[in-house]
């Protein structure tokens, strides 16, 4: 297996599908069906940027897998210190590829791109209901620091 930066939007909406795809089902009213071409005309617009990072992970010349992350660094306000760190989007494996390394491996950018910057802080998120996702990410080493809750009304 090996990693590739890329700004091919097609991959990535391809890449996107499944995750996108399980948002969708376990919360239709907050996500849009899949629809490809406004995954790649999003993308389009946002792989050109230079503080996003979209890295995919190969297999025999085969995309398996892709991770999205964004550089932030928000200035000093008056309640807040400034801050410096990434936040991860997306991180998707292909089905048939899980459980081979390759979610490491795609995480394992991410720590190369916070070593090489002296980025001391990796924030993601993830729904409730995604349970696998919870597991994954504890097994990483995440820990809850914020949780967010909303009343439906």
């Amino acid at each position: 297996m090996k990693l590739i930066r890329t700004t091919d939007a097609n991959l990535i909406t391809a890449l996107n599908e499944p995750v996108h795809k399980l948002h969708h089902q376990l919360y239709p009213e907050m996500f849009k069906p899949f629809d490809a071409k406004a995954m790649y005309d999003y993308f389009n617009k946002v792989v050109g940027q230079e503080n996003h990072h979209f890295v995919i992970c190969e297999e025999n010349e085969l995309a398996i897998g892709y991770i999205w992350f964004e550089e932030i660094l928000r200035p000093e306000n008056a309640f807040r210190n400034s801050t410096h760190y990434i936040y991860i989007h997306q991180v998707s494996v292909n089905e048939d590829q899980r459980g081979k390394g390759a979610g490491k491996l795609l995480f394992s950018a991410v720590l190369k791109l916070a070593e090489e910057k002296s980025i001391k802080r990796i924030g993601l998120d993830y729904w409730a209901k995604n349970e696998s996702a919870k597991m994954i990410y504890k097994n990483l080493g995440f820990e809850i620091e914020k949780e967010v809750v909303y009343l439906e009304l």
